[in-house]
């Protein structure tokens, strides 16, 4: 696929987009992606697929290291090495829709995000992607940024995944490099892994009085104490 068109896009500027089954170009965007997963897009798709996090991954998913942040990062894999449409893609659209990953809410536009080290608030900055063989922009239906993230439930995916931000900043304030073999694993259970790190945090005396449920909220209730133990004991 051609290279798209990125621009910046301001936070009350309004632009046109809508997709659907009968456009053109429909699921030609699912394609060729390195299609990052956050935290809470793993729990979200894991629990759409009734089955626990450490085959989610071992299944859908593949790893390697940021070379920016040394954390490591999961993408999904695509349908074979010759279809690279994304796994979860059909002729007929998503097969995983209520539960998408983030970016895919996203688009066409894209978040990024920063904390200052100052206040510890997190920045964010939108942009627009384009590319050339999406109608999706040809359509009349004016949007706004406030307007699609409500649409789209972003709100929630976007509250906990900036808990990652606070992850990042705090390896970057411990002055580390690279992590260690012990560190990269906790991360990745910690982080992605969560079933993984509820019996390891239950093995290691990690977890006291707490006893987070085998479901969504309980995931989330884990992932937040996991990052934070991270920042506290792991990433320093």
């Amino acid at each position: 696929m051609e290279n798209p068109t990125i621009t910046y896009i301001d936070h009350d500027e309004s632009f046109r987009f809508k997709c659907h089954q009968e456009i053109s170009c429909f699921n030609e965007c699912c394609q060729n992606l390195q299609q990052v997963l956050s935290p809470y897009d793993i729990i979200r798709l894991k629990h759409h697929l009734s089955c626990d996090s450490s085959h989610f991954l071992k299944k859908y998913t593949t790893t390697y290291t940021g070379p920016e942040t040394g954390l490591p990062i999961v993408e999904l894999k695509n349908k074979s090495q010759y279809d690279l449409h994304c796994i979860f893609v059909s002729e007929k659209g998503c097969l995983v829709y209520p539960n998408r990953p983030s970016t895919c809410r996203y688009y066409p536009l894209g978040r990024l995000v920063s904390k200052n080290r100052e206040t510890g608030t997190i920045n964010e900055t939108f942009i627009m992607i384009c590319e050339s063989h999406c109608k999706g922009h040809h359509v009349v239906s004016k949007q706004y940024i406030d307007q699609w993230r409500k649409s789209q439930d972003l709100e929630t995916f976007d509250k906990y995944n900036d808990m990652m931000i606070h992850l990042i900043a705090a390896k970057n304030k411990a002055g580390l490099k690279k992590l260690s073999e012990t560190q990269r694993s906790l991360v990745y259970k910690g982080c992605y892994d969560i079933d993984a790190f509820r019996k390891y945090a239950i093995q290691h005396n990690i977890l006291t009085d707490q006893r987070f449920p085998f479901s969504i909220e309980g995931d989330i209730q884990c992932l937040v104490f996991a990052i934070k133990w991270l920042e506290a004991q792991v990433i320093k």
